[in-house]
């Protein structure tokens, strides 16, 4: 039975989740779907934090909800038998599923140390405990406006949910990857090296439309996304209003910003940053941002997980 910890009327919570699906989508990204039966509302550019370790251990079966201490606590500790992620990992809402029965939360994650190779063994069925929805969210382009989606590697799964937003709106998504077997996205046609196509499933059903970078030209256009991002650009008519949303790397994201800026296009970037608690109790996560001369200086320090993820490219000192 899928269990709520504290009521999901509330802004954010804790909650215990039911894996329903955990599907590998390439070489080391795998699609999480987690079942609960109510989540609080969610917007592209939030994120949930994931404790990647099973927090349902109980030394003492017999007494739930209890935590008992045995005479010999070091041969049973979970956290002493084996290495064990403690703190919450952060990750980006890829997209969000509700009907009668409940919440469907979906996450795109890579294989790349001790939590998420936890992430990556789980079984449908399985219970993971998650803390969300936290941060802010990703400002919706004006109807004017055509919505460019940049993302690379792990930051493509915000610009999925928030293309679920963007359906029969101007929009394009570029997406850049080292090497076409670590995309974790669907190919569903030819992916063209110079323009955007109906190539990716995930976009295509928006009626977006996809230019994909490789790094190693294994897949669509050779090289960096921002140079497909420059490319794009100058490919569009002079009177182009556009917005930019990007989430990736961060040399990938400055970059971004500084096309952005050069050509006076609005940018919002959802930055990445190793967060232990995500409600700013911890202040692990700070950034810097402009702000108004004040003490002798024009700058000051936010934090990721409660001002942000989501920023003004214009605004950021990286």
């Amino acid at each position: 039975m899928i269990e709520k910890e504290k009521s999901a009327t509330a802004g954010k919570g804790q909650f215990r989740a039911i894996v329903s699906a955990n599907t590998p989508l390439c070489r080391e990204h795998y699609r999480l779907s987690l079942r609960l039966p109510a989540f609080p509302p969610t917007e592209p550019g939030q994120f949930v934090q994931i404790a990647c370790r099973d927090l349902d251990h109980r030394s003492d079966d017999s007494a739930p909800g209890v935590e008992t201490i045995s005479a010999d606590w070091r041969a049973t500790d979970p956290d002493l038998i084996a290495p064990t992620a403690v703190l919450r990992r952060p990750f980006s809402l890829a997209g969000r599923r509700d009907d009668a029965d409940g919440v469907t939360l979906e996450f795109i994650h890579r294989v790349v140390g001790l939590g998420t190779h936890w992430l990556e063994h789980l079984k449908v069925g399985d219970a993971v405990h998650i803390l969300g929805p936290l941060g802010n969210r990703f400002q919706l382009p004006r109807q004017d406006e055509l919505a460019i989606l940049v993302g690379g590697g792990v930051g493509i799964p915000p610009m999925l949910y928030l293309a679920t937003l963007l359906a029969n709106h101007p929009a394009v998504a570029l997406c850049g990857v080292t090497t076409r077997d670590l995309l974790p996205l669907t190919i569903v046609g030819d992916a063209s090296p110079h323009e955007p196509t109906p190539c990716i499933e995930e976009f295509a059903r928006h009626k977006i439309p996809t230019l994909i970078s490789t790094d190693d030209g294994s897949l669509g256009a050779r090289g960096f996304v921002t140079a497909a991002l420059e490319k794009y650009l100058d490919s569009l008519p002079a009177n182009t209003q556009a917005v930019i949303y990007t989430c990736g790397p961060e040399l990938m994201m400055k970059a971004v910003a500084a096309i952005a800026i050069k050509r006076r296009i609005p940018c919002q970037v959802a930055v990445e940053r190793a967060m232990a608690c995500g409600m700013g109790t911890c202040q692990s996560c700070v950034i810097r941002v402009k702000t108004p001369m004040r003490n002798g200086r024009e700058w000051a320090y936010r934090l990721a997980c409660t001002d942000g993820p989501v920023f003004a490219g214009a605004d950021l000192l990286w």
